[in-house]
């Protein structure tokens, strides 16, 4: 871990430089086990009296943090706010990072059953008198089609995290789609 600290209107004694570099050192200890490679740590100090603004900039696995905090504590007080904003960014990060790995493993274990290329070389042998199809089907699911309002089918499709979601609209009486968008909006398809 490399440690770049640069100085803005302050003065900066080799003292405060050691005692940065000790807590910066103390209270990432525990984070840089999963890092590769040496990371290079960047310290901001600028002083408007009374106060004394600090940024300290690192980077976490692919993500680059940054924290900022203005203090009259002087450069030591700054370096104790921006540690504690930095912790607080990576456990959330922590947490996103296992968030989205359960969802991909349970998407994996409900949703994903692939089949196997023998399935695939018998499913089309049974049709030999036809041209063979330009894909492969790789799931076939039957669908029931529950009845509900539009209101209610985007709001199931927001708490279960679909892109989209197949319903018998129960106020035109037809089955219906509706998606997100990419600009953020929802879309309704009718047959």
């Amino acid at each position: 871990m490399t440690i770049k600290i640069i100085s803005k209107d302050i003065k900066i004694t080799p003292d405060i430089e050691q005692s940065v570099e000790k807590k910066l050192t103390q209270r990432l200890r525990k984070y840089g086990a999963k890092q590769i490679g040496d990371r290079v740590i960047t310290v901001r100090a600028s002083e408007r009296r009374p106060f004394t603004r600090v940024d300290v900039d690192m980077p976490y696995l692919n993500y680059q943090i940054h924290a900022e905090a203005e203090t009259a504590d002087g450069i030591l007080g700054g370096i104790d706010k921006c540690m504690d904003i930095l912790e607080r960014q990576i456990e959330k990060y922590k947490t996103r990072m296992h968030r989205s790995k359960v969802r991909r493993s349970e998407l994996k274990k409900e949703i994903l059953d692939i089949v196997t290329d023998d399935e695939l070389l018998s499913l089309s042998s049974a049709d030999t008198d036809e041209d063979p199809p330009a894909y492969k089907i790789i799931k076939a699911d039957k669908y029931s089609l529950d009845p509900m309002s539009i209101e209610e089918a985007v709001l199931q499709m927001e708490v279960l995290e679909y892109r989209f979601l197949f319903f018998f609209n129960t106020e035109s009486n037809t089955p219906s789609v509706i998606y997100k968008r990419d600009d953020g909006n929802i879309g309704l398809i009718e047959s």
